[in-house]
């Protein structure tokens, strides 16, 4: 589930970001709204743009079938119910994407312009369970010093380092290893109170940590021309030169 979709959805609240909603997506939700509430959940598998994002440790769901295995953690009879309230006026469209921002939804689902569905930011008592347990297991085996956290951002990995982001009592946290230690090890590399600054109304996240004239900037970059351009990215850059620029492989 990606970040960026809380900031549009914040920001078509402030902004009424009402557009021209095409058919086929006013089709869509409706089909979604029944769809749901009849427990559907086959024919709902199909209208999904994999993967679909669910918030760390938790892992993404890659195909229809492990759509369908998880769906009874995903969706409860709270969502059910505030589905049924679902009205045409409470679809925003913003940059192409169209959710539901109105009424009683503040961006639970959200459809691209094909009537597909790329993301579901709502999270039921049993995937919040869940996810706190996996997150228990996860800390059980990270080095105690940096074994807490109130939620991870993003755990990634380049060909020489093995990088977390986390939020902490003590703000953004930067944690690493290089290559050849485990997170079970003592990390070479702890910065806290990094910044963290959206990269405009469109989608991405920059966090930066200072250590002394070294500047360290980790990218979440959504919007771009290619699939190589999105993603994660690590900036090196000392005095304010960029000394490198790496991308990132996700770990989940």
């Amino acid at each position: 589930m990606k970040r960026g979709i809380y900031i549009i959805a914040f920001l078509c609240l402030i902004n009424n970001c009402r557009g021209d909603v095409p058919d086929i997506v006013i089709k869509r939700f409706r089909q979604i709204a029944v769809l749901i509430q009849e427990n559907k959940v086959v024919e709902l598998s199909k209208m999904i743009a994999y993967p679909l994002k669910r918030p760390n440790p938790l892992p993404d769901i890659t195909t229809a079938e492990k759509f369908v295995a998880y769906y009874p953690t995903l969706i409860d009879d709270v969502f059910k119910r505030q589905i049924k309230l679902y009205n045409d006026s409470d679809i925003f469209e913003h940059h192409g994407y169209y959710g539901l921002v109105g009424g009683p939804f503040s961006g639970e689902i959200w459809l691209d312009e094909n009537g597909k569905i790329i993301s579901i930011n709502y999270s039921s008592p049993a995937e919040i369970a869940l996810s706190k347990q996996l997150t228990k297991s996860i800390q059980a085996h990270i080095y105690p010093s940096v074994n807490t956290w109130v939620q991870n951002i993003v755990v990634c990995k380049s060909q020489s380092l093995l990088i977390r982001v986390d939020s902490t009592k003590n703000g953004i946290r930067y944690v690493c290893w290089t290559k050849g230690h485990s997170s079970s090890e003592k990390p070479d590399l702890v910065l806290d109170h990094g910044i963290e600054e959206a990269q405009g109304t469109e989608g991405g996240w920059t966090w930066t940590f200072v250590n002394g004239d070294w500047t360290y900037v980790v990218d979440d970059v959504e919007t771009c021309e290619s699939d190589k351009g999105c993603g994660f990215f690590l900036r090196l850059l000392y005095k304010d030169n960029l000394k490198s620029s790496v991308k990132l492989s996700e770990i989940k």
